[in-house]
């Protein structure tokens, strides 16, 4: 029986962010063993998955906790650095922190702001943004490269995020430039830090102008929301909840573009299918999420008793830290067959992914993401062919948060062209 403290440091998997090829790394992870000893950022001991199964057991499972208190390694002075960069995510105040009746309290708040009837009335809203954004993208040369994911899959999201707060709009360009420094691996520290300040005093600036001038927007919403305990979230609660808004739905849904984009441009063949009818865009969009899922993992679940992994001869002992390599999950062979690897909005499976997670922490965004992405991609498809051929070589970004390439390089052709072509 594997032992996580006592397995020796050679044969930890290492899961680095700076590995150029999560889904080689995947399937590595996945031929290990349904959960295997890691070593994170060669000094972090955790346990990890790929295996869909087990991810689904963990993140549901009842013995397993998110809130950082409950890892045993962070209660031991120096023994998790005080500057690893992901300990300031990991202990984020607010909902994606917190377990039980304190997580229900909170998501309830957030739920009674963000309704399915406010995320519905964005919809004209991200058709006109969609609209002005391949009305832009088409008065570039025949036979120039575009970045598709900057001009197009980032501005999308952010625009609508502006909107969702009620962000004047003069704001939102410094918002997207504090943003892009915090998230760009090329930024220095001193970029990160000036970006996360700028973040931080323009949202702080939003909610005192809402507390005195409340509008029909999510900041404001929040601000009202109680429960009948008359609960609220305050100055500091709501600062992190939109934070969390801003940095989970905007990466995403700009990676989730992206991939999508990107594959349908290198599989024609299901191009095809897509604009003769016989696939739809939602199907698109899920088979995306699957087959390259726009974050690469989830940190962490936390045991809060001895676990015995179901399927497996693991004991997650109480205390210890589980990463859920969600990218790997999609690809999982025992869960979506020997084409795992190959991307088919055909399939019958399309929804049993993780991409959104799964349980009570399940992303509350995920239909605004799907919403946003379906009518990207669909809009894009209408109006052009990406042809990458000869573009620039693009990196993929280095993190253990993120799955996508740092640009999508190509060439716009008319889609009505390629279609007579055809």
């Amino acid at each position: 029986m594997m032992d996580l403290a006592s397995c020796p440091e050679a044969e930890l998997f290492p899961l680095d962010p700076h590995n150029i090829n999560i889904h080689d790394e995947g399937q590595r992870l996945n031929a290990r063993g349904h959960i295997v000893p890691v070593l994170l950022d060669q000094r972090i001991r955790a346990w990890a998955t790929g295996n869909r199964a087990v991810a689904e057991a963990i993140l549901g499972g009842p013995d397993f906790r998110k809130h950082p208190d409950n890892w045993a390694d962070l209660r031991v002075p120096g023994k998790i650095p005080a500057d690893w960069g992901i300990l300031e995510f990991i202990k984020m105040p607010g909902m994606l922190n917190e377990d039980g009746p304190r997580h229900r309290e909170l998501r309830n708040l957030v739920s009674k702001a963000f309704t399915p009837r406010r995320v519905e009335l964005l919809r004209p809203c991200i058709d006109t943004i969609v609209g002005q954004l391949i009305s832009s993208l088409k008065e570039t040369a025949p036979d120039e490269f575009v970045d598709v994911r900057r001009r197009f899959a980032f501005e999308l999201p952010m625009q609508i995020i502006c909107h969702l707060f009620g962000l004047d709009p003069s704001s939102s360009g410094t918002l997207a430039r504090d943003y892009t420094a915090i998230h760009d691996s090329r930024s220095s520290a001193a970029q990160v830090e000036a970006g996360k300040a700028g973040v931080a005093g323009i949202i702080g600036t939003l909610i005192a102008e809402k507390r005195q001038h409340e509008g029909d927007d999510l900041t404001s919403a929040l601000i009202r929301a109680t429960d009948g305990e008359n609960a609220t979230l305050d100055d500091t609660l709501l600062l992190y909840t939109l934070m969390l808004f801003l940095f989970a739905g905007h990466e995403t849904t700009q990676n989730l573009i992206s991939n999508a984009l990107k594959a349908l441009a290198d599989h024609p063949t299901q191009l095809t299918r897509v604009r003769a009818g016989t696939v739809s865009i939602d199907a698109v969009v899920e088979e995306t999420l699957r087959y390259n899922s726009p974050i690469n993992t989830i940190m962490f679940r936390y045991a809060a008793a001895d676990v015995a992994v179901p399927g497996t001869d693991v004991v997650v002992k109480a205390g210890e830290a589980v990463v859920i390599c969600v990218a790997a999950t999609g690809r999982d062979e025992t869960a979506f067959g020997p084409d795992a690897h190959t991307f088919d909005p055909f399939r019958s499976v399309l929804e049993q992914h993780l991409a959104f997670g799964h349980g009570v922490h399940y992303c509350i965004g995920a239909p605004l993401a799907r919403m946003m992405a379906s009518t990207a991609v669909g809009a894009f498809l209408d109006a052009f062919d990406l042809d990458r051929t000869g573009a620039p070589e693009s990196e993929p970004i280095s993190s253990y948060s993120s799955n996508c390439d740092r640009e999508l390089w190509g060439r716009l052709t008319p889609a009505a062209a390629v279609t007579a072509a055809a």
